[in-house]
């Protein structure tokens, strides 16, 4: 897609802000938020974006109207669009109604037949906008949409195999250092989980690890871990009708990762971060793991299986282990869809946050709400870590409690068990990375791409 930033408009297409007090008026135009209307004079098309009263616009007011507006350009079968912000202040945010449109013209249509417009180029109109910084912005939404493309595709295309080959692709192009750990690798290193929740599957796990080194004489590195289950069946514990369908989403956390990376590798800070995704397909067949039978972690921690479904936090424990002992990152932070109880707890609209380190709890908070990926913290008091403990082994991976008992929390207390002194935070997104609704400003039907931005954000602030 083209992207340019001019001083004046020239598409034939428009977006223009409009607030719900503003001089000149609009006839029957009132200007309230989520209101657009298109206009014509001649062949220019004027689609008008309410953001409701001036003193309410906030950079989520502003990329939800662009959204919005750029998907009814795109109904009228218009590719190239300006946005005007001709006349905004200097405080106008002119990045939030850039992501707006970028983000909000995604569609995944690679099996429709009728695949609709497509957003062919934006011209940024504004005194106030770089090139180089709306390049950025514009890597970022790119690599959103990377992610939710991969979480979209179906699972017997992108499978563990076929998603550390697109690893490969990105460090390539980036160049960046990419491992891949393959089923052999991973039983010879003793990550004994991984292996499990992979083994009853014809395409068996990864381990894949991207290394930016924006800043190679720092000792300082941040890694970002994703739970990449390409499919989750459940298992032996098999998920219902109704639960399994939307199943290949369960890799979005390691698609996030990608996504993250991919857009660092675009614009180059100098900071270090190592991407590790975690990948296996969780299916039931002649090998695969079985409920009460005990495995042993990469770190020799030994784990009892009380549901084959609550197999997450089992790849993510190995990849924490041994991205710990390899790169020795200053802090970890992972993102996973981890578990259906975050959903009861915080809806669709925001994500877990659990952590071991209250700065790090603060950095990510602030990154949420600056990115609209919000967050909300939950307590990890040792009674959850308590209620983790095996009368078989180390540790279980449900809780001695009741089925349902604080899972996403006893989720997270399991997890923190491998991270050892780390500064370590855990991001439950299994109720943000996937809308089954209809779209909603700029975040899509199906795939989302939650946590790219996030990330992203974070990393910058460090």
């Amino acid at each position: 897609m083209k992207l340019r930033i001019s001083k004046t408009a020239h598409l034939s297409t428009r977006l223009l802000f409009r607030a719900k007090n503003a001089k000149p008026s609009i006839p029957d135009f009132e200007g309230e938020k989520n209101d657009i209307s298109v206009r014509y004079d001649g062949t220019m098309a004027l689609a008008y974006c309410g953001i409701g009263k001036t003193s309410d616009v906030t950079g989520r007011v502003v990329r939800t109207a662009a959204a919005k507006g750029v998907q009814k350009v795109l109904e009228i079968k218009r590719a190239d669009v300006s946005i005007d912000l001709t006349g905004s202040s200097a405080g106008f945010p002119w990045r939030a109604a850039l992501e707006g449109a970028l983000l909000g013209a995604y569609k995944f249509a690679k099996y429709k037949s009728d695949k609709g417009a497509v957003l062919a180029s934006i011209e940024l109109v504004s005194e106030h906008a770089t090139l180089s910084e709306a390049r950025q912005v514009a890597a970022v939404c790119e690599s959103v949409n990377f992610a939710r493309d991969l979480v979209n595709e179906n699972a017997h295309v992108i499978f563990p195999e076929a998603f550390a080959k697109e690893a490969r692709f990105l460090a390539r192009k980036s160049r960046m250092k990419c491992t891949v750990l393959n089923e052999k690798d991973i039983d010879k290193k003793g990550m004994g989980l991984l292996k499990a929740v992979g083994q009853g599957s014809g395409f068996p796990p990864r381990l894949v690890m991207i290394e930016y080194r924006g800043n190679p004489k720092s000792r300082d590195i941040t890694a970002i871990i994703g739970k990449g289950i390409t499919f989750d069946s459940g298992g032996q514990n098999l998920k219902p009708t109704g639960s399994i369908e939307t199943m290949r989403c369960d890799m979005a956390g390691a698609a996030a990762v990608l996504g993250a990376m991919r857009a660092l590798s675009a614009f180059k800070p100098k900071i270090n971060v190592v991407g590790v995704c975690s990948l296996a397909h969780n299916a039931i067949g002649r090998e695969a793991y079985f409920p009460g039978d005990v495995y042993t972690a990469y770190n020799k921690k030994t784990v009892e299986i009380n549901s084959t479904d609550a197999e997450g936090r089992l790849v993510l424990a190995d990849a924490i282990s041994y991205c710990r002992e390899v790169y020795k990152p200053v802090r970890i932070i992972d993102l996973a869809t981890l578990t259906g109880g975050i959903i009861t707890a915080l809806g669709t609209t925001v994500a877990g946050l659990f952590s071991n380190d209250k700065r790090l709890t603060e950095l990510l908070f602030a990154a949420g709400e600056r990115t609209n990926e919000r967050l909300w913290a939950f307590p990890l008091y040792e009674e959850f870590t308590e209620s983790m403990k095996s009368d078989w082994a180390d540790l279980r991976n449900t809780s001695k409690k009741k089925k349902g008992w604080a899972s996403s929390v006893t989720g997270a207390a399991f997890i923190k068990e491998f991270a050892g002194d780390t500064p370590w935070a855990h991001v439950d997104i299994a109720g943000t990375a996937f809308n089954e609704e209809s779209a909603e400003g700029e975040i899509p039907q199906f795939a989302t791409g939650f946590g790219v931005r996030l990330l992203v954000d974070f990393l910058m602030q460090i």
